[in-house]
């Protein structure tokens, strides 16, 4: 079979694009804007679609297989993302997973991981005016605030597309509808598509579902943080890219907008910071106040008003599941691909009752290309990026992110008995509106010994010492109250968890505070004799991650000071256990309680 071939160039890159001539009316209403007259003698890439003899197509990178047995207009997002790989792998700038949408002449990028949003919010600001310049490709420009717009098309996920496809600013556009969703083509999209535009602004999503909406402007020195995360995984790191990195992270203002739904206070926004010149700041506390009183309208109305914008999670399955078993992890692709197979081969009775989520809490780190992988090749779990702190709390994105009414949350190197699952729901069926949070024995290596609680007493550097109740051993028995469990494993009815303090960081402090919290909040904390677990506690290899004995000692003062409880005993052990390193560590989180509580109002 023929085959045709021009030159791209994007993003000032340029690669060889060859395919069946039987898809040039397919391929070049998406790539004719970005067709290149040159000739490079040696290409960066040369990208092949090759039609084989049953009809299926194989994609090829510089002669190597990356996608084979893909239908036509199903290689579309394959051909999109192997095109982003080529532009990332061969920049000498830094290349952004991001959006981007411009207004009058001012750009605005939405930067994140996939997943979070960039699609449906670049649709939906485009639907208010904007104009539409990337999906998920943008390369920073020559200048300290310019960026150039990976122009190519806009590939929502599947429940987004019907939406963008029926709005007024899209129903023109040239579109392919494939299983993973639409691939869009807007009319205007051609315009200034090789052009430097200037950047008034980086926008973080950070959908949750029922969240109320909230601006946060971001400090100079988390910007580059940020940007980070957005960065493109292909492309290659060097002293020239992160220099270029940091001016851009000083100089382009960035908010964090976490929202359910957008909404005018969004548009509003936009439109302070760009129309009016209003800072960063102000802007964001004006609307702000306005997206409280639209929360409140929205949440006087019995449903969702007709037309609004649905903001689908990432990747979520349907129907809703009955139970989401999630687990957060920092660089641990071993103990996450154990536990999540073992999950799924030893508990197959209720394996159409499960969701699966991981927290990946370093997904820039070693194993985060890794993890995404799997999640796409396995399609047994979502993959949740969370960077924006790092510790035992991230587990609370667990909670926000499930899917299922019960959730069980267990580290990524917990495997649990057979039938211990089933169990587990046949208690919730018969326990529906509890709000006690559940644990259960864990099983030592040798199989045999069991811990069914903790003790509250310090020991350690820790609040709790492992300890059996006899009326753990008989795994038909009845449940029963324990003072608190190490959070291995643990389960709960997602709107009943009361969440970790969102000013702990780092590790240690969650046992027995999140157990009193449960108490606090009118529930028991149990001990279910059939919920048994086994856990990986040896590290030859050394955790990944810093343990600090500062975040140690602040999460219990922190946690200690929110729930009333006295800390004599507690400063007392860390005197003794820590040494004279202590004092000052203890007098300096005083001194940041008493910060806070002089700021709170009232």
């Amino acid at each position: 079979m023929s085959e045709s071939t021009f030159s791209i160039r994007l993003c000032g890159i340029e690669l060889a694009l060859i395919y069946p001539d039987d898809l040039d009316e397919e391929i070049w209403p998406y790539f004719w804007h970005v067709a290149s007259d040159s000739q490079p003698q040696v290409p960066p890439a040369t990208l092949r679609l090759y039609r084989q003899a049953s009809g299926r197509l194989e994609l090829y990178r510089d002669g190597a297989l990356v996608w084979k047995d893909l239908s036509w207009p199903e290689a579309l997002h394959p051909l999109l993302d192997e095109i982003g790989r080529v532009v990332a792998t061969a920049s000498i700038r830094p290349v952004l997973r991001a959006a981007a949408v411009a207004h009058e002449g001012k750009v605005v990028l939405i930067a994140g991981p996939p997943g979070c949003g960039k699609t449906s919010l670049a649709a939906w600001l485009v639907e208010k005016g904007f104009q539409f310049l990337a999906d998920d490709l943008v390369c920073l420009g020559d200048t300290e605030t310019s960026v150039r717009a990976g122009t190519l098309a806009l590939a929502p996920h599947a429940q987004a597309s019907a939406r963008i496809l029926s709005s007024p600013a899209f129903i023109d556009a040239y579109a392919s509808l494939t299983q993973a969703g639409a691939v869009i083509k807007p009319e205007a999209l051609a315009e200034g598509h090789a052009a430097e535009w200037p950047s008034a602004l980086v926008l973080v999503p950070q959908r949750h579902e029922g969240a109320e909406p909230d601006l946060q402007t971001v400090s100079s020195d988390r910007r580059r943080f940020f940007l980070e995360l957005a960065q493109h995984p292909d492309q290659r790191i060097s002293a020239a890219i992160e220099a270029r990195l940091t001016d851009f992270a000083r100089q382009v203002p960035m908010v964090k907008a976490r929202f359910g739904q957008p909404g005018h206070w969004l548009d509003s926004f936009l439109r302070r910071t760009l129309d009016a010149g209003l800072p960063v700041a102000n802007a964001a506390h004006q609307s702000k106040i306005e997206a409280r009183q639209q929360s409140d309208a929205v949440s006087a109305a019995t449903a969702r008003p007709a037309g609004d914008w649905f903001f689908p999670k990432p990747a979520i399955a349907a129907p809703r599941k009955r139970l989401s078993i999630g687990m957060a992890t920092f660089d641990d692709y071993d103990g996450v691909y154990f536990t999540l197979q073992a999950l799924r081969l030893y508990h197959p009775d209720v394996a159409d009752d499960l969701e699966f989520l991981v927290v990946d809490n370093n997904p820039n780190g070693m194993c985060g290309d890794a993890l995404r992988r799997l999640a796409k090749s396995s399609g047994g779990f979502r993959y949740i990026p969370v960077a924006e702190s790092i510790g035992t709390a991230v587990r609370d994105f667990v909670m926000q992110e499930a899917a299922g009414e019960h959730v069980v949350c267990l580290d990524c190197h917990v495997l649990l008995v057979p039938g211990a699952l089933a169990r587990l729901l046949h208690y919730f069926e018969q326990h529906p509106g509890s709000n006690d949070l559940l644990q259960g024995p864990l099983v030592s290596d040798d199989l045999m010994a069991l811990s069914t609680h903790w003790k509250a007493e310090w020991a350690g550097g820790m609040y709790g010492t492992w300890a059996l109740d006899s009326a753990g051993r008989d795994p038909e028995a009845a449940p029963f109250d324990i003072p608190m469990q190490g959070l291995g494993l643990y389960a709960c009815r997602r709107a009943a968890w009361p969440g970790y303090n969102k000013l702990f960081r780092g590790f240690g402090g969650e046992e027995g505070y999140i157990h009193e919290k449960f108490r606090q909040a009118g529930g028991r904390t149990l001990c279910l004799p059939f919920l048994r677990w086994i856990h990986r506690f040896d590290r030859p290899m050394g955790a990944p991650y810093t343990i600090s004995w500062h975040d140690r000692i602040r999460n219990y003062m922190i946690g200690f000071d929110e729930l009333g409880l006295p800390t004599d005993e507690m400063l007392a052990h860390f005197r003794a256990h820590v040494g004279p390193s202590a004092e000052p560590i203890i007098r300096s989180c005083r001194e940041e309680l008493e910060r806070l509580r002089i700021g709170q109002p009232g």
